[in-house]
């Protein structure tokens, strides 16, 4: 699809979710992000500041989207206690002559902003090249957090070691050892 459809997309869901709670902030990660011309679905990240939003942010998003139609199935399931933090299905946007397409939304706190972006923006290979980077250093990334002084038996955690403060992508870089690279740049 057509970087303008995942903005159209991206759109619909940002008003549910404004509408839901104003300090909400919506960023789209994925191919797009990296700048491609097309994307194959769209992947959506919601930072909620933890004092504003409930964490039953998503379930409320979800009901309000499948009830004006947008969203038409559901690929996972939802958990019964309306904590969620990932949602993958379809949705299609008002219009005739739409496709459905295919969309996922990941939540986080404001503090799992910048290993959450990075994560979701990608690509596979970069995720997998950086987190091994990571291990080699006795620390672990994941899109959570940056944690330092891990102690691994073989390819075995044995500890979860110290969470390390990552406010930005740059500084999870810094602290891997690595010169920046924009999301452009992570294909490889």
């Amino acid at each position: 699809m057509s970087r303008t459809e995942v903005e159209e997309i991206a759109q619909e869901v940002k008003e549910i979710a404004l509408s839901i709670c104003k300090d909400v902030e919506l960023m789209i990660c994925g191919s797009y992000r990296r700048g491609k011309q097309t994307c194959g679905d769209v992947d959506l990240l919601l930072i909620r500041p933890d004092e504003v939003c409930s964490k039953e942010l998503l379930t409320s998003i979800l009901v309000k989207l499948r009830t004006n139609g947008f969203i038409s199935d559901d690929l996972t399931p939802l958990e019964s206690n309306g904590n969620h933090h990932k949602y993958m299905g379809l949705c299609k946007l008002p219009g005739e002559g739409r496709k459905h397409r295919r969309l996922d939304i990941f939540v986080v706190t404001e503090r799992e902003k910048a290993p959450a972006l990075m994560h979701y923006t990608g690509s596979a290979l970069f995720n997998r090249s950086i987190r091994l980077l990571a291990s080699r250093k006795s620390m672990s990334l994941s899109e959570h957090s940056l944690s330092a002084d891990i102690f691994r038996k073989g390819a075995e955690k044995c500890n979860e070691g110290r969470r390390i403060e990552t406010p930005t992508e740059e500084s999870i870089f810094k602290l891997l050892g690595l010169e920046y690279r924009p999301p452009e740049e992570r294909d490889h």
